[in-house]
């Protein structure tokens, strides 16, 4: 319906299916329409293309937006997740396992390295811990054990001497033993208490230049009637050599290392050697005993570790001289090593720092 003297537009499709705009106009006073009609031109369907693509591309746009933001939001709550479930289980005490995150990200690459490291240190201080506790659980069960046995014996011998009736050899053999076990129980008492002071007072090693000559001499010398008694070759191939390290202490290692040898020999020899290695000196002690089994030699320097029980107790031993050789050959930061076979016997041997002979060398 077109009004009096109102313009009307409208949009048509034709019969060959082509758009077309038309404008009407009535004029009453001739009472006729005039009505006008045009092809839509080119610049109008690119227009309506143009809309088209619009319309797609804001909706394929928005699609795109929350997609991203799914993912977005994943890679950063998926490792804030894991780091979560981790940081639980590392409080509940569960350390195994480490975070693994699937990243680019730098920052949460970084963090889930320090919580990884921090996690391994954490464990491995806890681990630390439990095997301390379980070596000092050990040790006093050992050294309460160790001194249970003489002090019981002590006290039975000294109850027999009261037993009336006894003739002088029978006292005097009850003791005999008594003093036996109450000089072993001062020799654990004293390398305890090395142990100790090596664990604790590293400044206990007091380094000099000295003759190792000399020092193997005195040992061995002081050492030949034990070896006379069991009919054992104690044979020394030293040359003169000086060396930086504390003599007391190396003295002690050479008297436990040769002793061990001559306790641990029924036939054959005993023969302490010292070589000159680049610089560095080495020192060998080795036996032609009964040898140690594979089984033995990685705990033959734990304390009270002894191969043979009754051998070592009938020799007065306390289970703790390798321990102590061992410390103070760590206290020289040298390593002391061991190598045996059975039935051929066993090679210990350690390397101290070679010294240049002082130009007023004391024997």
């Amino acid at each position: 319906t077109v009004s009096n003297g109102a313009a009307r537009y409208a949009r048509r499709t034709n019969e060959a299916g082509e758009t077309v705009f038309v404008a009407s106009l009535y004029r009453p006073d001739a009472d006729f329409i005039v009505r006008v009609a045009q092809l839509a031109p080119p610049l109008y369907h690119l227009v309506q293309r143009s809309q088209l693509v619009l319309v797609l591309g804001m909706v394929l746009a928005l699609i795109l937006a929350l997609i991203g933001s799914f993912t977005a939001a994943y890679r950063v709550t998926t490792p804030l997740h894991r780091i979560q479930k981790t940081a639980r289980r590392v409080a509940e005490g569960q350390f195994a396992g480490k975070i693994r995150i699937d990243s680019r990200a730098a920052e949460f690459q970084d963090l889930a390295d320090s919580l990884n490291r921090a996690g391994e240190a954490t464990r491995e201080k806890i681990e630390e811990l439990e095997r301390l506790t379980r070596l000092q659980s050990e040790f006093i069960g050992n050294v309460s054990h160790e001194v249970r046995n003489p002090i019981f014996a002590i006290s039975g011998y000294l109850e027999a001497l009261g037993t009336p009736g006894l003739d002088d050899d029978q006292r005097k053999s009850y003791a005999e033993k008594a003093l036996t076990n109450l000089n072993r129980l001062q020799n654990l008492f004293n390398d305890l208490i090395d142990i100790a002071r090596l664990e604790y007072r590293e400044d206990l090693i007091n380094r000099s230049v000295f003759n190792l000559k000399d020092l193997v001499d005195e040992v061995t010398e002081m050492l030949r009637p034990k070896a006379k008694e069991k009919d054992l070759d104690l044979q020394i191939d030293v040359s003169r050599f000086f060396v930086h390290a504390d003599r007391s202490r190396i003295r002690q290692v050479l008297v436990n290392l040769v002793e061990n040898a001559i306790a641990y020999t029924d036939s054959g020899s005993v023969r302490c050697r010292v070589q000159r290695r680049a610089d560095k000196v080495r020192v060998q002690v080795a036996d032609t005993g009964q040898g140690i089994d594979e089984d033995h030699l990685e705990r033959i320097f734990d304390r009270f570790y002894r191969v043979d029980e009754d051998r070592a107790r009938d020799s007065g031993g306390t289970g703790l001289g390798l321990s102590i050789v061992q410390q103070i050959i760590h206290a020289h930061g040298e390593e002391i090593q061991v190598e045996s076979t059975k039935g051929r016997g066993t090679r210990f041997w350690f390397e101290l720092p070679f010294a240049p002979e002082p130009e007023t060398a004391e024997a």
